[in-house]
């Protein structure tokens, strides 16, 4: 029993997994890049901006109060999987992985992956 357990684990963790990248929108750039997406008036996004400055990440940094950037937004979001009636900013894409208030951590080590 544990035997099948521990395969049905397995088995999700990597459907999961080839999700995740079967459905992530095409790259916007040619070389690696971190896009975030945020408002100024947002302590999220200015304190993930501040942080990738910090650690010397050039960035890429698009308005969602702008229509336009927002329905790029919503349909990369939308190609990726995720939800577009309700989420948290910022939204960040790491190359066409788009994660909604992801770690920086996690965007570091995404972004640290590519180079």
């Amino acid at each position: 029993m544990k035997n099948i357990l521990v395969l049905a684990i397995v088995f999700f963790g990597c459907f999961q997994m080839w999700e995740r990248y079967e459905n992530s929108p095409e790259p916007i750039y040619d070389e690696p890049y971190v896009a975030v997406y945020g408002r100024d008036s947002c302590s999220f996004t200015k304190r993930m901006i501040s942080s990738l400055k910090s650690k010397g990440v050039n960035y890429h940094y698009f308005i969602v109060d702008d229509k336009s950037v927002a329905s790029e937004l919503h349909t990369r979001m939308e190609s990726a999987g995720l939800s577009t009636r309700r989420y948290n900013l910022p939204v960040v894409d790491v190359n066409g992985d788009i994660s909604v208030r992801p770690t920086l951590s996690d965007v570091l080590s995404e972004y640290d992956a590519l180079l």
